[in-house]
């Protein structure tokens, strides 16, 4: 059953108010999930309306960099049917709702995912930045669909994201620096494996991976659809 109660505020947008090629291409990627021509992957509805959601609080410049990530790695079925890992969210769609769950849980840290309770209608620039990162940052997994354990990356130090994501979103990253460069370097100092010496920086970054791992240890509430 698609997700038929979309949230319409803040996310279908009319054609004429379109400006780029590009420009709301994260909410037709959504709408071709929910009922379209991506339809057969069975993607539970909850999902799709939470990541609906997600997205009427993230930027345009954001959404745009979202979308064009996902279409560039070349893996989109992957990251919307596969698991997270052995170790939490390992059941079929599970890479997508711990995505979707860090993503929430930088907006709102006490947010609960089982509940579709609304996110904060008004969320500041670099929380919607975070969110971003939080969303994009096991893209990785995408390349290498056998599911290994995140527990022991979560005991290190600092967690570090599954692969390189300068390369997962290279392309893409060019595109946003075009548009709006300082949001593209926020994003490039999240994903940096190595520290800033920028306490604003360092912050963002321990609010984007506790998010992450949050999403981790929460149960997955897929097995409720």
């Amino acid at each position: 059953m698609p997700a038929q109660l979309l949230p319409v505020s803040g996310f279908i947008v009319a054609p004429g108010k379109i400006k780029f090629a590009d420009d709301h291409a994260l909410q037709e990627l959504i709408m071709r999930i929910n009922a379209g021509s991506l339809a057969y992957l069975r993607v539970p509805a909850p999902l799709v309306y939470r990541w609906a959601s997600l997205c009427g609080r993230w930027s345009p410049d954001l959404q745009t960099f979202v979308a064009q990530v996902l279409r560039h790695t070349g893996n989109l079925d992957n990251f919307l049917v596969q698991s997270a890992a052995v170790d939490h969210h390992h059941g079929p769609h599970g890479l997508l709702e711990a995505s979707i769950t860090a993503a929430e849980l930088v907006m709102n840290p006490r947010h609960d995912p089982r509940s579709l309770q609304p996110l904060p209608a008004e969320v500041d620039d670099i929380e919607q930045v975070c969110s971003v990162a939080a969303f994009l940052f096991d893209i990785g997994k995408v390349f290498d669909p056998l599911p290994s354990e995140d527990r022991p990356r979560g005991a290190d130090a600092t967690l570090l994201p599954y692969s390189d994501l300068s390369r997962c979103w290279r392309s893409s990253w060019k595109a946003l620096a075009n548009r709006n460069p300082v949001v593209a370097a926020w994003l490039h100092h999240l994903g940096r494996a190595a520290p800033s010496k920028a306490v604003a920086v360092e912050i963002a970054r321990r609010l984007t991976r506790n998010a992450v791992k949050a999403s981790w240890r929460m149960q997955s509430s897929l097995h409720l659809v």
